[in-house]
């Protein structure tokens, strides 16, 4: 056997995934436990940022090597095998932190299981630092500190709790982290999206049952410029993927709104009727809320 333990999140993950990766490994290493934290895919634009700016190391791991280097899996903002790399194998899966409403131990019937409904899976992680009197090393810190504020979109979302804000109060009080880093992050994602928006907008795309998920996470974005190339992407991945209808979440950050882009009448039908919002142009706001707040109201 090969006691190999891989922890990683989703394909193309987004901060929350790739920060509880890190610091779950960097907090096992120092329990004296080996473990390696894996990114398959293109990290999100959150991500560059603290890759180009904060000269953050994260290799991307090779997800098509039919021989597996490792023999063991804990899955970080995930509870499901869907999106997964293909090296994961349910079976092997010894652990699972997330934090949203799901039932993880239906897929994993061998993995001890924390999921909790707190507003980023970073959360848990710092707990559990904060529980074993360690500290993290900057960098996972840095990361850590970052998922948490993109996660709960600077704690407006609805799914914000005490939990995240005493998470962060921890990182600020031991490291020095302010909100500083915060905006930096969101304007540095928001041109990364607007120079890339192509990928943008596919990499964290999602497929449900009759229907697209696209979400862009933004700061002070004037989405009206985007609609012409927005609506080209989504008639693409729409036939690549097809669908009865799909939703964009265009989510800005500042000004505390998600712009919804849904194109065809079916959809709209479905959002405004149990979001109460009103479709202009096929457009619709509603206060700032993130695809898995919006997920169990439309998902009928």
């Amino acid at each position: 056997m090969l006691n190999n333990i891989c922890i990683t999140a989703k394909i193309n993950p987004d901060l929350d995934g790739v920060a509880c990766a890190f610091g779950y490994a960097d907090l096992l290493s120092k329990q004296h436990i080996k473990a390696e934290p894996c990114v398959f895919g293109i990290p999100q634009s959150e991500v560059q940022y603290f890759i180009k700016e904060q000269n953050i190391l994260i290799n991307i791991s090779d997800d098509n090597n039919i021989f597996s280097q490792w023999d063991k899996f804990i899955l970080v903002d995930a509870s499901s095998m869907k999106g997964m790399p293909h090296v994961v194998k349910s079976e092997l899966v010894e652990e699972v932190i997330d934090h949203r409403v799901s039932e993880p131990e239906k897929e994993f019937p061998n993995a001890k299981i924390q999921n909790e409904l707190v507003g980023a899976a970073a959360t848990l992680i710092v707990e559990r630092f904060m529980k074993a009197n360690i500290l993290p090393e900057y960098k996972s810190a840095q990361l850590l500190y970052g998922a948490i504020f993109h996660n709960t979109l600077n704690f407006i979302t609805a799914n914000s709790t005490e939990r995240d804000k005493k998470a962060t109060q921890f990182l600020e009080l031991n490291f020095g982290l302010s909100r500083s880093l915060i905006q930096s992050m969101f304007d540095y994602a928001s041109k990364e999206i607007i120079d890339n928006l192509h990928d943008a907008i596919i990499n964290d795309a999602k497929q449900f049952k009759g229907f697209n998920f696209y979400q862009l996470v933004m700061s002070n974005v004037e989405y009206k410029k985007l609609e012409k190339t927005i609506s080209k992407i989504i008639v693409q991945e729409d036939t690549k993927y097809p669908c009865q209808w799909s939703i964009l979440n265009v989510v800005d950050v500042n000004k505390k709104v998600s712009y919804l882009y849904v194109p065809s009448q079916i959809g709209q039908t479905i959002v405004s009727q149990n979001l109460e919002c009103k479709f202009i142009d096929s457009w619709a706001n509603i206060p700032a809320a993130l695809r898995k707040e919006i997920m169990p109201k439309i998902d009928l």
